[in-house]
């Protein structure tokens, strides 16, 4: 699929602030899955822009000095996907848990096992890894995969505006809704607690005619085109990493643009700065993502 994505970040500030130092994750990456054709990046007021390159993404950073009452970042992406169907390689059914069990596995993806701030690994999640795993069907990771972002999806309701970036998970699990930050996270406590490597992805999802996919019969009405949306990545014996999509029930597909990846939403916050002024300030932020050729 060719397509766009436009995002722009809007601050406002109650009274001038100054020194202001900020970090960009915004540019899409290119890999065996996407190709980021054109990135176009502008701030206002003007400044000058670098960048550098990190194995989880592309960083640019700017700072302003003079005193200015609001900050506008726009973004500008044109990319291809590559992914026609999501389900070859996933092997569906034999038992792989003997590839998790291995040393260098533990030990080369220790990162993505480890719990943070933000993905505490409790035992509340076992309660639903052993549902899923039930539900499943088979004893492949994938299978076990599939089966846990169909659970969430129905168990947890999508509510913007009910959480916040650090509420924790096990408020997320009682109140049953959050946002796509809330579904990834409680995800990826759930597969590090059953010792399957996971990462974070944040990234845009085109949503514009929504999407058949294979193994869900009716066509779905997809969540996340209007803000940047996050899913989860998992390692599997295939030696690649998949992405499954909690708050859609989807296995990631081409209708997906990925950004940046880490062990949680702090490694990939899309605007990152500090300054000197008032704490307070508005934020707004639109994401519109399109086909090409709908332009």
């Amino acid at each position: 699929m060719q397509l766009c994505v436009r995002h722009i970040t809007c601050y406002a500030y109650p009274a001038a602030v100054r020194d202001s130092y900020n970090e960009l994750r915004l540019m899409p990456v290119s890999d065996n899955n996407q190709t980021c054709r054109s990135f176009e990046l502008d701030v206002e007021p003007k400044a000058r822009i670098f960048s550098y390159e990190l194995p989880t993404g592309t960083v640019h950073h700017f700072n302003i000095r003079a005193p200015h009452n609001a900050l506008t970042v726009r973004a500008y992406s044109e990319v291809t996907t590559h992914v026609q169907d999501p389900f070859i390689g996933l092997q569906m059914h034999e038992d792989d848990s003997a590839f998790y069990a291995r040393e260098g596995v533990r030990q080369r993806f220790y990162d993505y096992l480890s719990p943070t701030r933000l993905v505490p690994l409790t035992p509340e999640t076992d309660r639903i890894a052993q549902l899923a795993r039930r539900q499943a069907g088979g004893p492949a990771t994938a299978t076990f995969l599939i089966a846990l972002i169909r659970l969430l999806h129905r168990v947890l309701e999508y509510a913007p505006g009910s959480t916040q970036i650090d509420t924790p998970i096990q408020q997320v699990l009682k109140q049953k809704r959050g946002v796509c930050q809330d579904f990834t996270h409680l995800m990826l406590a759930i597969c590090r607690r059953q010792r399957i490597p996971s990462r974070y992805v944040s990234g845009y999802i085109y949503t514009g005619h929504g999407t058949k996919e294979r193994g869900w019969s009716e066509e779905k009405h997809l969540i996340g085109g209007d803000v940047m949306h996050a899913w989860v990545e998992c390692l599997l014996p295939d030696g690649a990493w998949h992405g499954f999509d909690p708050t859609n029930n989807l296995v990631v597909n081409g209708h997906y643009i990925k950004v940046h990846h880490g062990r949680d939403y702090s490694d990939v916050s899309p605007i990152r700065g500090v300054y000197h002024g008032p704490a307070d300030h508005r934020m707004e932020t639109s994401v519109q993502v399109w086909l090409e050729e709908e332009g």
